[in-house]
């Protein structure tokens, strides 16, 4: 999943991100939460190397899952193909995975102190919040995804719904 690296970058202004989408720019993150949670002998980058790969592969299961749901498609290459074939229609999604990611590791960090800048309940309240987001953008992405670019005879496996709702 060597095209999803640095695809969704940390902060603006550093390193260029592919997608233009920066995690400081989500509610909750900033630039300092690095410093916090990272381990004592970690560098900033290490720490968030670490949340990018872990962000990386559960995105490439949780977007099987929801392939499948309309297509079936069992081979991982496949799948990686169509993941690397549609990045900007699945930036939103892996950015707020991502994001989710910051607040799990938020959570997790035995460094929770004044550099991470965000209290455990909010943190929680985010990273649910952020995979609300995640799994809704998710869906409406797979919708919109031409399977026919990485597969020769796409097997349909169910149909997709949208469903819109007007208050």
């Amino acid at each position: 999943m060597d095209c999803l690296t640095g695809f969704i970058g940390f902060e603006s202004g550093t390193v260029e991100a592919d997608s233009g989408l920066y995690l400081t720019a989500l509610p909750g993150i900033t630039a300092d939460m690095l410093e916090g949670i990272k381990e004592m002998q970690e560098t900033k980058e290490k720490a968030l190397s670490n949340i990018e790969k872990r962000s990386i592969l559960r995105f490439r299961t949780l977007f099987l899952n929801e392939l499948n749901k309309c297509w079936n498609i069992t081979d991982i290459d496949k799948a990686e193909c169509l993941i690397c074939a549609n990045k900007p229609l699945l930036s939103v999604s892996l950015w707020y995975l991502m994001g989710a990611e910051m607040m799990a590791e938020t959570i997790g960090s035995e460094r929770t102190n004044r550099y991470t800048t965000v209290d455990l309940d909010k943190a929680e309240s985010l990273r649910n919040e952020y995979m609300d987001i995640f799994f809704s953008e998710l869906h409406t992405a797979v919708s919109g995804i031409n399977v026919s670019v990485c597969l020769d005879n796409p097997i349909k496996g169910g149909d997709i719904q949208v469903i819109y709702a007007i208050p």
